[in-house]
């Protein structure tokens, strides 16, 4: 894996930018993402990680038990778009794949997202979003 570069804390997690310029999003046990919390994560890559550009992100949700409604929301709009150019979405139990099907079949994101299995293969798809 890369070097991390800078590293902050969302309140429900922890976010992370990699050398390589993707973002490796992972979530505290049991976590349940609200409105409130999706605001805060948005606010801090925009402010501490993608600045004037857009960068892919790995979002870990092994440890995620809900997400809202208005969560997925935020997470599929187009001002989520100005900072995330593409969403890999990490499954690894049977509560997180139910979690990404069904962000996937309510959500229309406007970004490319995808749910992955394999952090690795996860990795080399984000990359292909990476400028230059």
């Amino acid at each position: 894996m890369d070097e991390i570069l800078i590293e902050s804390s969302t309140g429900s997690g922890i976010v992370r930018l990699y050398n390589s310029g993707i973002m490796y999003q992972t979530y505290k046990d049991g976590s349940e993402l609200k409105k409130e919390d999706s605001d805060h994560e948005m606010m801090l890559y925009r402010k501490n990680f993608c600045k004037d550009t857009s960068r892919p992100i790995l979002v870990e949700l092994d440890n995620v038990k809900t997400v809202s409604k208005e969560s997925r929301a935020i997470y599929s709009s187009p001002e989520t778009a100005e900072v995330i150019s593409a969403a890999a979405l990490l499954v690894g139990n049977p509560v997180s794949r139910i979690i990404g099907n069904f962000y996937l079949g309510l959500n229309k994101s406007v970004m490319p997202v995808k749910m992955f299995t394999n952090r690795d293969e996860a990795f080399l798809w984000l990359k292909t979003f990476l400028p230059g």
